[in-house]
């Protein structure tokens, strides 16, 4: 599911004021009170997902501890999991009445578009396979985003080896580090 226009006009909670664009005539040193957020504001983000968290708490979902894009509920005794980034949901269920439910539920608060089933998430490549009549797999590659990882670390072209280093190789102590920490 993708949410469309989501960092539009949501309400702000604090005062944002910004500087008047440029070929608009003003006063000097005049800025503009924002009452509704905008693409690239910097609290943008934090005011959708403020909202999200807010409507799936009003249907019941439960907010992951272990990582607050997951939102979960028991429906019928069925686990019911949504799996939020940023404006795409993925929604995970044995039961696909409960899918539909659900889906009617998110749509009656946010301008939502269904694009089907996920074959693809964050540079993953998702597949689901049946095991037999009752049970399916999901199985998730990685091989696109440590592709783009080896790519921009300039290691595309290097060969694989079974140890990346030699197996007895003595490392020294260092007293500071000596690596750029910037490039993680």
């Amino acid at each position: 599911m993708d949410v469309k226009s989501t960092f539009l006009n949501r309400d702000l909670k604090n005062e944002i004021f910004i500087r008047i664009l440029l070929g608009v005539e003003t006063k000097k040193e005049q800025m503009w009170l924002l009452h509704k957020a905008l693409y690239g504001l910097k609290q943008a983000s934090r005011e959708w997902y403020l909202k999200l968290k807010g409507q799936l708490e009003k249907l019941d979902f439960k907010r992951s501890d272990a990582d607050h894009r997951v939102f979960t509920k028991i429906i019928n005794g069925k686990l019911f999991v949504i799996a939020a980034y940023i404006d795409n949901f993925l929604l995970f269920s044995s039961n696909i009445s409960h899918i539909r439910t659900v889906k009617e539920d998110l749509e009656r608060h946010f301008e939502m578009k269904d694009l089907g089933e996920a074959k693809w998430i964050l540079q993953m490549k998702i597949e689901k396979t049946d095991i037999d009549n009752r049970m399916k797999k999901l199985t998730i590659f990685q091989e696109q985003y440590i592709e783009t990882i080896l790519e921009q670390h300039s290691m595309a072209d290097y060969k694989p080896a079974k140890t990346p280093m030699a197996a007895n190789l003595q490392l020294p102590t260092l007293t500071e580090a000596k690596i750029d920490i910037t490039e993680y």
